[in-house]
């Protein structure tokens, strides 16, 4: 039987003496206590665990656990700016999928509103096998529509009451999805008509499945962006397929290493890819290249931890800067860290 939480309420002041004892270097104390009123101890713990020493597990000495001892040369400066960088992050990220969000809304309202204004409705105008899987104690269509529909219900927006007020029920998909959020188009953009998914993911060069589990990826990674958990260094669970040569050759080496596609990398790429398709000559690629080559100097963390800088990795983002290698593939840019 594991024991009860036991550990007492700590005063700001005292929160920062435990982390001083623990081997933390604090260069401003009173801004340290700050920090910790403002974005408190829980917030900025996932940002110094990179700080604290790694010793044997005592249950398999094969194996390391992180200890409550920071390592020499650990600042508490060091975790708020990792902090900063991770906040600017999710900011960038959702930028790009604001602007994926309101195109992939458009592709399915006039996708699924040729074949009925209310085609979102009915597995009759859906991929029926996908729609009608068993999903808690009743389908996946059911499940997702009934969320679809309290999203309606719960939006303040001006023309919901206008529609209520002068139409019956059911809302036409060329208004309702403008109540989902891009959870909710992800759901429905799989469980869309084979044709429809196809013709969706004709317009951004993609096979079907690519594109739907690209949508995945960066829905999930909206919703951390979204709740302000942590990005920087986070395992990505819903990884971006590795597509076809010749569906999209410059994002086929997320493929050769796990790790950028587990870590925020293939994201990146991602997004990258999308929003340059929807705007042609975006300098988004170049500002997210940008914020990680500004990423704040320090021991212990560096870009190459999320595999946005290692040796030989061709990436998709910008034009040389601080003499990085660069290689034109096609009309984006890669960029290869030396």
């Amino acid at each position: 039987m594991l024991p009860p939480y036991t550990k007492p309420h700590l005063s700001f002041a005292d929160q920062l003496a435990l982390l001083v004892q623990r081997g933390m270097v604090v260069t401003d104390q009173a801004r340290a206590v700050l920090h910790l009123q403002r974005i408190g101890y829980g917030r900025l713990t996932p940002y110094w665990q990179p700080f604290q020493q790694l010793v044997p597990d005592p249950n398999d000495a094969t194996l390391s656990v992180r200890s409550e001892q920071f390592q020499a040369a650990a600042e508490f400066r060091h975790a708020v700016d990792l902090y900063l960088f991770d906040k600017q992050l999710r900011l960038l990220f959702l930028d790009a999928v604001e602007r994926i969000e309101v195109a992939l809304r458009v592709d399915l309202a006039h996708a699924l509103g040729k074949r009925d204004p209310f085609a979102h409705r009915s597995t009759a105008f859906l991929d029926a096998h996908r729609a009608n899987q068993p999903f808690q104690g009743g389908t996946r269509h059911q499940s997702w529509l009934d969320n679809a529909d309290r999203a309606i219900a719960r939006s303040k927006e001006d023309w919901v009451k206008e529609f209520y007020a002068t139409y019956s029920p059911p809302v036409p998909i060329w208004m309702a999805v403008e109540a989902w959020d891009f959870g909710t188009l992800s759901w429905l953009l799989e469980m869309a008509h084979p044709n429809d998914r196809a013709a969706v993911a004709k317009r951004y060069g993609l096979l079907p499945n690519t594109l739907v589990s690209w949508i995945k990826t960066l829905a999930f990674v909206r919703n951390i962006s979204a709740h302000h958990a942590r990005l920087w260094n986070a395992g990505i669970i819903n990884q971006p397929m590795v597509p076809k040569p010749f569906e999209a050759p410059q994002l086929v080496h997320i493929g050769s290493d796990l790790e950028r596609r587990t870590r925020v990398y293939g994201a990146a790429a991602v997004a990258s890819y999308f929003v340059g398709r929807i705007y042609p000559g975006t300098t988004w690629p170049n500002r997210m290249k940008a914020h990680w080559q500004a990423f704040p100097v320090m021991p212990f963390a560096t870009p190459l931890k999320v595999v946005f800088c290692r040796p030989g990795i061709r990436k998709q983002f910008g034009p040389e800067l601080d003499g990085v290698r660069l290689r034109a593939f096609g009309d984006t840019t890669i960029l290869a860290c030396s």
